[in-house]
């Protein structure tokens, strides 16, 4: 339970608001949540990295292709994830 409670305390902010954008999108790729939420890439990405090492989201295994062509992984809120999102 203590740990549930750290990890509620760090799930703030743009944390927050990604995990939010993330589970209205039904799963998606950083440049869907990046556009979802009107913010660069590059405050989207580590965001993701956080939330995933919190095992807030996870990698579904499949990939986009972004707007240059590379593939994008395609992630999705966890059951612990999906405690934060209201």
């Amino acid at each position: 339970m203590a740990a549930a409670h750290q990890v509620a305390a760090k799930v703030t902010g743009r944390r927050l608001d990604t995990l939010r954008a993330l589970s209205t999108l039904g799963g998606g790729s950083g440049e869907q949540i990046s556009a979802s939420l009107r913010l660069p890439i590059t405050s989207i990405r580590p965001r993701l990295t956080e939330l995933q090492e919190m095992e807030l989201i996870e990698d579904t295994g499949r990939r986009h292709k972004n707007q240059y062509g590379n593939g994008e992984i395609i992630w999705t809120v966890t059951k612990s994830g999906a405690k934060y999102v209201y």
